[in-house]
């Protein structure tokens, strides 16, 4: 907050991303609530910028470029001081969650963009890890154009206008953003149920304690369950360390897959 109001104060625009992580399949995460409190408390013009195409042509899960050209940008003004002064928090949290609706994969079809790039489905599974046709999780991959469950043997076709199509049988989610939100629901369920949890996974741990480099702190083991992210494990010189994050601290979760090209997801 400090460093906001003197970006402001030195006459400076203040940039954020408010939802504070990547985009895993091109389509708007949740916003904070606090951010109409931000807005009336900077008392500077409130803009939008929403960028299109940039998804389909580097998706997260595999960054290769794809050639879609040409990508969009919409600037749009949502408040000025005076609309600001005015306005209820309420108020301004919609006009802002109402701007950045936006959805890569819908952008690509409306306009007809095509891209032939071979691999486009491979790293497809990271976000669609769960079988829509036998329900099994983490048993999915992807090869080429394809993306397969291995439980069960099911395979989808990725388009050149970027939707699944089922080689064989039903075609369950032709919009890859519809599958996502799925598995998303699913995990809502158990969220509500009180049943979800990770189950306990073999990680490598490395700390940033600079900017300058990581530093590897040892093997360990993560469970991300109904209380939070509980990472525990041991370093090389046999001292054990521990990270529990509650859930209230935790308000998003931010990934990365094959980090740097060296770590891993």
């Amino acid at each position: 907050m400090r460093q906001l109001r003197k970006t402001i104060e030195h006459g400076d625009i203040a940039v954020i991303y408010p939802e504070a992580r990547y985009s895993l399949c091109g389509t708007t995460a949740v916003l904070p609530e606090s951010l109409g409190k931000l807005c009336k408390l900077l008392k500077v013009p409130v803009v939008s910028l929403i960028c299109h195409g940039h998804h389909v042509t580097s998706p997260f899960w595999n960054l290769r470029e794809r050639g879609v050209m040409p990508t969009e940008a919409e600037m749009t003004l949502l408040f000025t001081p005076e609309q600001l002064k005015d306005a209820s928090i309420q108020e301004v949290n919609s006009r802002i969650v109402e701007a950045f609706q936006y959805d890569d994969f819908a952008w690509q079809k409306e306009r007809g963009i095509r891209t032939p790039y071979a691999k486009r489905a491979e790293g497809l599974h990271k976000v669609l890890y769960q079988c829509p046709a036998c329900g099994t999780e983490f048993e999915m991959t992807s090869e080429g154009t394809q993306l397969i469950c291995k439980h069960c043997g099911k395979r989808w076709n990725m388009t050149e206008l970027g939707e699944l199509e089922a080689v064989e049988g039903e075609t369950e989610f032709s919009h890859i953003p519809d599958w996502y939100e799925w598995e998303r629901a699913n995990v809502r369920r158990e969220v509500e149920a009180g049943t979800y949890s990770s189950g306990t996974l073999p990680v490598y741990v490395n700390t940033l304690p600079n900017a300058l480099k990581f530093r590897f702190l040892g093997n360990g083991t993560l469970l991300h369950d109904m209380n939070g992210f509980h990472v525990h494990g041991v370093e090389p010189d046999g001292e054990r360390f521990d990270m529990d994050i509650p859930v209230a601290a935790q308000y998003s979760c931010h990934i990365e897959y094959e980090y740097l090209g060296k770590y891993g997801d």
